[in-house]
């Protein structure tokens, strides 16, 4: 019998498929509470640690990731390193996909760091950014799972456009009902109209996706790398950026939107990394977490935070 997406995992299969990849068994193997589009499995051996991912969705593979980890470690930008793919484990009924370890913590959980320190770690996640936004993605959108391949990457959508829109008015209409007033949505429409030209990209980039300070680590003060790529997508430069704004100061008590600018500049001569096109990019994403967000639960912090970045960002865009 199958697992249900989202069921939990037979445990004993879990461990079966590590002692056949490592041909040992583990002192630890834990479920990770993170990962909320696959399962995450903690291995901890007496001097190494590793990451099992399993996906719940019958038919998808890890392939697409495999082929994003690999480019970018060719780019000598830190990432996890994959030492095993399955795109289909018969035991799990699954694909399965072994990383290893980046050391450390997430930038988001570390407040006892000076904030020089967490803006020089920013500038280093910033340069490594900017050379991940430079893997070419033909399409736009989610990238796509339903192959075994691990040389390309494959998008959903043909157009850029149709992918940041996709689901626009029914979010804005369900904003405006919820949340904002009548004269902020009006004025979303009029952003839109006014910078809608920047939706009409020729070719898709590389996006982490959900980028922000849980995904970019460190270790006593030094970057070590940027994790979790079950969200990349094709998308325009200036998209990740537009996340992190988006998330900036959402758990730590100042921004990092201006050092991870900064040191993504040094990177790249694109016209696009400018204030209005990452507000711009930020409001498109928003809109759609926003209202995700809400049709799922009542409003926290979190979506408290969001609000106010909208509510920023419409009011610092002229029009």
């Amino acid at each position: 019998m199958g697992y249900a997406v989202h069921q939990p995992l037979d445990m004993r299969h879990v461990q079966e498929t590590i002692v056949k990849v490592f041909r040992r068994a583990p002192a630890i193997v834990e479920r990770m509470q993170a990962g909320h589009s696959t399962y995450v499995y903690r291995i901890v051996f007496p001097r190494e640690t590793f990451y099992l991912r399993v996906l719940p969705e019958e038919g998808a593979s890890f392939a697409p990731e495999v082929a994003a980890h690999v480019q970018l470690r060719r780019k000598q930008i830190k990432v996890p390193e994959v030492i095993y793919f399955e795109h289909y484990n018969e035991l799990l009924q699954r694909s399965v996909l072994i990383t290893t370890e980046i050391k450390g913590q997430p930038l988001s959980q570390s407040s006892t760091l000076l904030p020089k320190e967490m803006e020089a770690i920013a500038g280093d996640a910033g340069r490594d950014l900017a050379r991940m936004n430079d893997v070419l993605v033909d399409g736009f959108g989610w990238i796509r799972r339903d192959t075994s391949e691990t040389k390309r990457l494959r998008a959903e959508h043909s157009t850029y456009r149709s992918f940041a829109l996709e689901s626009w008015k029914a979010d804005l209409d369900y904003l405006a009902e919820h949340v904002l007033s009548g004269a902020e949505a009006t004025l979303l429409e009029r952003i839109l109209a006014r910078y809608e030209a920047w939706l009409d990209c020729e070719q898709g980039q590389l996006a982490h996706g959900d980028f922000d300070t849980t995904h970019i680590y460190q270790d006593n003060g030094r970057y070590t790398g940027i994790i979790d790529f079950g969200e990349i997508r094709g998308a325009e430069h200036c998209y990740d950026l537009g996340h992190f704004h988006m998330r900036d100061g959402e758990q730590l008590p100042w921004r990092l939107l201006p050092a991870l600018v900064s040191a993504y500049r040094e990177q790249t001569s694109l016209p696009c990394v400018d204030e209005q096109h990452i507000r711009f990019t930020s409001l498109l994403i928003n809109v759609r977490a926003l209202a995700r967000s809400l049709r799922k639960r009542p409003t926290d912090r979190f979506t408290r935070h969001q609000l106010e970045v909208l509510q920023e960002d419409l009011a610092a865009l002229p029009i």
